[in-house]
């Protein structure tokens, strides 16, 4: 039955639970997908607090509900991924839908030194106190690829970069990308492309940037760093699946606390007079 909902699914069930007397009193929070839902539900615990994602998932299905659900109750709110946002230094145009403080939610999971350093001891116990070297060089190793993604949402060139195999173009034991490889990967992908890229467009793309928590996509990062893991355990084969849940599950308040995120969540309840937390870190 899910996969025959859709973003009106959302808005109905909304609208239903605000005729509800005690749906009436519930605050929403809507995200872009499930594993986004699994965080903040967690983090966002508020007693009358629901966390839903909208079904259909991704930014536009996000935005066209809440653009359209605003109108109608001021107890609803969004939390969605910045992507460029930051570097771009543009705003998101929809007051009550915030964002993330890093490029997305698993790059801000990645960006906490806590939770990136328990997970490397999870994962590579030789190299926990060697952690923050490891995910700057794993971040390094993905600014072209990175950069790409960029030049692809500046320009909206048409490239497709679903289900990318990083195996064809990366290599997990040194944490370094073939960029001639990498852009031929993304173009095979992209038959409808406006028009090639180049190798030297993308590294002026990327020359004068090193805020690379906002510049790197989360699931490239994971499914990087699930690859060498299991390069450096010889083979044996570990899932970014694995990987973005254990960033999840390690995730706690208190980390949630330091972001700017949490404080402009506190912010909306201090203007509001609705609470979305309920418990102190």
């Amino acid at each position: 039955m899910q996969k025959y909902l859709n973003a009106n699914s959302t808005i109905n069930t909304i609208r239903l639970n605000l005729r509800h007397p005690t749906g009436k009193n519930y605050l929403w929070v809507l995200v872009e997908g499930t594993t986004d839902q699994k965080l903040y539900a967690e983090l966002i615990d508020g007693k009358n607090t629901k966390v839903e994602m909208v079904h259909g998932g991704g930014i536009k299905n996000l935005r066209d509900v809440l653009a359209i659900i605003i109108k109608e109750t001021n107890r609803v709110i969004g939390i969605r991924d910045a992507d460029f946002l930051h570097l771009d230094n543009k705003q998101e145009t929809i007051a009550e839908l915030f964002l993330t403080d890093a490029h997305d939610t698993e790059m801000t999971l990645i960006a906490c030194d806590a939770i990136f350093k328990r997970v490397v001891t999870e994962y590579l116990f030789s190299e926990r106190n060697e952690f923050n070297s490891l995910r700057h060089r794993l971040l390094i190793s993905l600014i072209f690829l990175s950069g790409i993604r960029w030049l692809n949402d500046t320009e909206d060139l048409g490239l497709k970069f679903d289900a990318l195999g990083l195996a064809n173009f990366y290599n997990s034991t040194h944490l370094t990308l073939d960029k001639t490889k990498c852009i031929k990967e993304i173009e095979m992908r992209s038959p409808k492309k406006k028009r090639a890229i180049q190798t030297e467009e993308i590294e002026l793309k990327i020359a004068d940037i090193c805020d690379y928590y906002n510049l790197c996509n989360g699931h490239d990062a994971v499914k990087a760093l699930a690859l060498y893991i299991t390069a450096v355990n010889g083979g044996k084969g570990i899932k970014d699946d694995e990987i973005s849940r254990t960033l999840r599950v390690a995730y706690r308040k208190e980390d949630f606390t330091t972001t700017i995120l949490y404080a402009n969540l506190k912010n909306w309840e201090q203007q509001t007079g609705y609470l979305l937390f309920q418990t102190k870190p």
